[in-house]
């Protein structure tokens, strides 16, 4: 009897260490999922790309570093790196597939040591059924319908609770729009949104993007938990916008030159009108009695008040003040500090030995497109250099 009763019992125990096994393999089976792969967005302004050519092949492990494939955009083909190691499991879009968007799904990747055969592939984008509450688990083991794969930072609460669509907290800001869902948020805007608890979707839902084609910019995030106003992300937004576009209406094309024949089809065709450059006028009046011995010693006053005020132009800091500002990218895309903003020319006009006005001519340099600034500066500090000069020349 005793026998039979630990034989029952043994045959018990193997039942529910089968079970256990058998639940185990189920967790590690949803562990075991490819990660999706989008298309990475290359520079801040990229929407789109074609993929010149994978450099990794279907089942190939990648190691940090790596290149995965060659991306053609607008402006360049550019490598793009592996960041950790890997395998590719699947190739979603092959070689030579054009107009790709930022954010699209190009292939499955996998871990090391996954068993490619037994492997679960997420459902793309496309391929999902909407649905009214998302589980957890299909949250965890594919993307959002509208957004990209959420990043590892994010909570599994944030992740099992679909975002709310109700409009930011702080007052949106006046060049605002709504975020673009494809977009691959800036390492930085991740880190903060990160630190304060807050998912991609709300991000997308809740924060106005001011950045270019909808895209969240860390100072947006920062008008949503009020730490900046949105005055202050407005003014380097615009800044930017101004910056950013690069003149070229000042190049001309190099005329052929070398043969005859050359000079022969250029021969009769009129050459194009070079642009004319900037000017600003002032008239500046003055109604001082200048002897002719005098003359010398008051155009030096004169010199003196001009140079003082373009020092001061030259030194004013045309960058808008906020904490936003990043100096090291305003050297980066600023003029050479030796480039002229603007060139000074200026008559005196009189009558007998008395000094009526003096007329000021500021020929801008173009291609700074910081000169014009600068010489407002010149102007509204140079009627104040003139009168404190003249006071001392009487």
């Amino acid at each position: 009897m005793l026998r039979y009763a630990s034989k029952t019992i043994s045959k018990t125990a193997l039942q529910l260490h089968a079970t256990q096994v058998s639940r185990n393999f189920h967790v590690s089976r949803l562990v075991l999922a490819a990660k999706i792969f989008d298309m990475p967005a290359m520079s801040p302004t990229m929407e789109s790309g074609a993929i010149v050519e994978w450099k990794v092949k279907e089942g190939d492990h990648y190691n940090p570093g790596d290149s995965l494939l060659d991306i053609e955009t607008d402006k360049a083909t550019i490598s793009v790196d592996a960041i950790d190691d890997g395998v590719l499991a699947k190739i979603i879009l092959p070689d030579g597939t054009k107009d790709i968007k930022v954010g699209t799904p190009i292939a499955f990747l996998a871990e090391d040591g996954d068993d490619l055969k037994n492997l679960e592939y997420p459902k793309l984008p496309d391929e999902e059924k909407p649905q009214a509450t998302p589980s957890s688990e299909a949250a965890e083991t594919a993307p959002p319908k509208t957004s990209p794969p959420k990043e590892s930072t994010e909570s599994s609460g944030n992740s099992s609770t679909p975002a709310e669509k109700s409009p930011a907290s702080a007052s949106p800001s006046a060049t605002s729009k709504a975020a673009n869902p494809a977009q691959v948020f800036f390492p930085s805007v991740e880190r903060l949104l990160a630190e304060n608890k807050i998912s991609r979707e709300d991000a997308l839902a809740k924060i106005p993007a001011t950045g270019p084609h909808g895209r969240l910019l860390r100072g947006d995030v920062l008008v949503h938990l009020g730490k900046v106003s949105a005055e202050q992300n407005d003014t380097l937004v615009n800044y930017l916008e101004k910056t950013s576009r690069l003149d070229l209406s000042h190049i001309e094309l190099l005329e052929p030159t070398g043969t005859v024949g050359a000079d022969s089809k250029t021969e009769g065709k009129a050459k194009p009108k070079a642009k004319e450059p900037t000017i600003i006028t002032e008239s500046y009046p003055i109604d001082l009695e200048v002897s002719y011995p005098e003359l010398s010693k008051f155009k030096a006053v004169i010199s003196e008040a001009l140079s003082s005020s373009e020092q001061q132009a030259y030194a004013y800091n045309t960058n808008p003040v906020s904490d936003l500002d990043d100096p090291l990218f305003d050297d980066i895309i600023a003029p050479s500090r030796n480039s002229d903003r603007f060139k000074i020319e200026y008559t005196l006009n009189s009558e007998g030995d008395e000094v009526s006005t003096l007329e000021l001519k500021l020929i801008l340099n173009d291609s700074c497109f910081d000169a014009k600034d600068r010489a407002i500066v010149f102007v509204n500090t140079f009627k104040e250099n003139l009168t404190k000069e003249l006071k001392a020349f009487e």
